[in-house]
Formats: C-alpha cells, structure tokens, sequence
C-alpha cells in the first residue's frame, strides 16, 4: 500500500493511500458476497441463482461503498500506526480515484497543534494560602444537626423554615397545566425551591386551610409559561416545625464516621476537610491564572477542528444531564436566557481555554520530560485502594478500560505539580 504525507498549514496532515489491486480486489468480492445474501431472484432458492442474474440486481456503485466502508478502519489505523500520527479530531476522507482496479484515498488529518513556550518558570500571579474559620466550621455542624433534625407536627401558623404538606393545582387561564399539580407535597417554606413569591404567599398559613396562590412565571421559565400569571389552589394538611437535635456526643456516635465519636472530633474533621476544599479550590483557581499567564507568553494555535469537536462532545455530555432532568435545549435554553447561537459561544470559549491549558501543560511536560512508568501507576493504584477502601487487583480492573487516559490524567497531574512549585 502506497502512502504519500504532506504537512499543511496550522497542524493540518495531508496523507495520500493508494490500495493496492489484490487488496482492493479482495474488498470488492466479500462486499458482493455481504449484499447477494439479500438479493432475492424469483424462481431460486436464496444463494442458489446464477451469479449473472444476482448481479443484475446488485449497484456496482453498493458494492464499492461497502468495501470502501469495510477497508476505512485498518487503513486508517495503518496510517496512523505507521506514520506516527496522533489526531485530535475526526478526520476528513476523500476518494481521488476510483475503478474495479484502482482505489486512492486522501486523509485530511488534524494533529497537536505547535506550542512554542515562554516563560514558565518565575512567575508570580499570587498564591493564596486559604484559611478556615470558627464560624465555617461551626456552619458546617449546624448542617449536620439540620441533616438530622425530625420535622414534627405544629399548631399554628407556618413560617419560614416550617415545611407545609401540600396539595395544589396550577392553572394559566384558567386551565390546570402539565407539571403543576401535586398531592401531599413537602415544601420547606424559605428554601426557594418553587417559582419565586409562591412560597412567601404560605407563610401564615394553617393546617386544613386553603389558599389561592398567585404569580407570575419569570421570563426565563420554560417556553409554554414563560411570563404568564398563574393561580395555584393550595390545600395545606400539615405544618411541621424542625427540631435540630443536640449537638453532643451521642449525636457525634449516631454518624457512623470511622475515628470520629466526640463532638471535638467532629470539628476538627469539619475543619480538616473545609482546608482541603478550600486549597483544591485555590489551586484550581491559581493555576487557571498561571496557564493564562503562561499563554500570554507563548504561541499557540489551535485548528478549530479541535475546538469543534470537544464543543459537540460538551454538548453531548450537557444534552445527556438535560434529558436526565426532562429537559430538551430549548426548554434549557428558555430557563438560562440564551439562545442557541449564544450558548454554542459560550461552549466554545470555554473549549478554546481548556485545549489552550491542555497543550500548554503538555508542552511544558515534553520539555521538561516528563512521564510516568509503570512503576508510577503502581503508586497510583495502591493510593487509590486505600483511598475506596479496595483491593490494588479491583483497583486495576476498573481502571483497565481507560488506562491510556489514566495515565495521561496522572502526567498532566505532575506536569501542574512542577508548575506549581516554580511559580508563585
């Protein structure tokens, strides 16, 4: 098989394949084969009419779309196995001639884009160094007494805080809508969890009482109600107060958590986990500062194919979390006040910053040679078993499907490390 390579503009690769005739020939008889099985010709058996009559039947044009299609996939890994290529988006395909003797292919080939560094080493783009606290930590234990507070049963009116059980039925114009009726409904009055000025119009209200609820849906609500008034027939059954248990040692033992039975205990694992919250944040926050910093200084330049292809699999990923919820995009889109063309910008600056910082670090990690061994992984593997509470063996079993990306995660992990330490 004849190959031509030829490097264009802006990382693009022009790969040339020529296929040759016994290959091509090979490809061309089992697509026949594959599309007679479905050739049916009257008066014979399937499989049992003469080769003259089932071609008949058959598109020569088929038959070479289906070889082409069956030979695509060990060309391409060929090419790329062959010629060292490592692309970072879907390549274009074009056939330049074509016969019952001939096949050449073009592949059009978008690779890592050139990154020539600047200054990495000595920069100062302020490193903070987080603290917690009293009044978090004490936040954090009051969490923990409303996690597990008991709701009981109150006389009187509802207030903010109290939890409401509910009956109601939403109407626009008159008529009950899709999503707007409920039976015994727990709505903590306060939490902002209904559309707004609903949950203010229960406060007041009384066990066994009814209570017409007016609003207006805001303009960034689903499509079908956006910005139209609406009542709610409300039927109120309970009023519940939240009874937040002591904070002693008792409710401390009641957690189950491993070395934690004192209420001292507690707040210093509170405080010891707000720390490592707050320093992930910092360093996630500094170092988005150092890589822009670090691109001010280099040049790079990043195909759009790139770009395009990591925005379809955001889009991907977000459309999947919308459909887990019941939303479609434009429901979605109604609700966050964008339009289509505005939230496809919005992802494709945010790919546009995360391949910049990707190719950045990597650039910095081939200068500075770094890389992980296997070695390495075994390191990894034994923090994570004792982390999940695993075995090193299952710990590489759930690892094995995408250790490629592991091992990548673990190196661009060492490549930020070094930045870290070199930078203030």
């Amino acid at each position: 098989m004849e190959r031509k390579v030829t490097k264009l503009e802006h990382c693009h690769v022009e790969v040339e394949v020529v296929v040759d005739q016994p290959s091509w020939k090979a490809a061309q008889d089992k697509a026949f084969e594959k599309l007679a099985k479905n050739v049916t010709v009257k008066g014979f058996r399937p499989g049992k009419a003469p080769l003259n009559l089932v071609k008949e039947k058959i598109d020569p044009m088929k038959v070479m779309d289906e070889a082409i299609n069956s030979l695509l996939p060990s060309i391409y890994s060929e090419v790329l196995k062959e010629e060292d290529i490592h692309p970072y988006a879907r390549p274009e395909v074009a056939v330049t001639k074509i016969s019952d003797t001939e096949l050449e292919l073009k592949f059009t080939l978008v690779t890592a884009p050139q990154v020539e560094l600047g200054q990495y080493k000595g920069l100062s783009v302020g490193k903070e160094e987080p603290t917690v606290s009293d009044d978090e930590v004490a936040a954090e234990l009051l969490k923990v007494q409303e996690q597990n507070a008991m709701l009981l049963v109150k006389e009187g009116a509802a207030e903010n805080g109290d939890t409401v059980v509910i009956d109601f039925v939403g109407e626009v114009d008159g008529k009950p809508f899709e999503g707007g009726t409920a039976s015994n409904y727990e709505l903590e009055l306060g939490s902002h969890s209904f559309v707004p000025g609903f949950e203010d119009q229960l406060v007041g209200v009384k066990a066994n009482e009814t209570k017409d609820v007016n609003i207006t849906f805001p303009e960034n609500y689903v499509e079908n109600l956006k910005g139209k008034p609406a009542v709610f027939h409300v039927t109120v059954h309970e009023v519940k107060e939240k009874k937040l248990p002591e904070l002693d040692d008792n409710l401390v033992k009641g957690l189950n958590i491993a070395n934690v039975s004192t209420v001292e205990d507690l707040r210093r694992q509170k405080s010891a986990q707000l720390k490592i919250e707050k320093e992930r944040s910092a360093r996630n926050t500094y170092m988005n500062k150092l890589l822009a910093e670090i691109a001010k200084n280099s040049k790079i330049d990043i195909p759009e194919e790139i770009i395009d292809t990591q925005v379809e699999s955001m889009r991907q990923d977000a459309e999947a979390r919308m459909a887990q919820s019941g939303l479609k995009l434009d429901q979605y889109l109604s609700i966050i006040g964008q339009t289509e063309e505005q939230y496809t910008e919005s992802m494709k600056t945010q790919a546009r910053k995360d391949a910049t910082n990707y190719f950045i670090l990597d650039a910095v990690g081939q200068k500075e040679e770094i890389s992980v061994e296997d070695a390495d992984l075994e390191f990894e593997y034994a923090k994570m078993a004792e982390q999940y509470k695993m075995s090193i063996d299952d710990v590489k079993k759930a690892i094995a499907p995408q250790l490629d990306s592991f091992r990548n995660n673990v190196k661009m992990n060492r490549i930020e490390d070094l930045l870290y330490r070199e930078n203030d």
